[in-house]
């Protein structure tokens, strides 16, 4: 299955792609729910120390995703 992630800055796209490709069966559209580092403590550091996660599994952002505010994932692929 493919994903196009959707960057909540861009609804107007995430709708138009909905509209185009909402009834695919083997794609879906997403908005992003990232809000920026989860692991950040509250004075804005990384608490590494606490850090128990081992490989990091968010994908970084492409050159297409930071241009054009989505882009196409295959999630057959992505780290569960």
């Amino acid at each position: 299955m493919l994903l196009i992630i959707v960057a909540r800055s861009r609804l107007d796209r995430y709708e138009e792609l909905l509209r185009d490709f909402g009834d695919w069966r083997d794609l879906k559209v997403v908005l992003d729910r990232r809000e920026g580092d989860r692991r950040a403590t509250q004075q804005g550091t990384h608490a590494e120390t606490a850090d128990r996660r081992r490989v990091e599994r968010r994908r970084r952002f492409t050159e297409a995703y930071l241009k054009l505010g989505w882009d196409v994932v295959d999630a057959d692929e992505t780290v569960s």
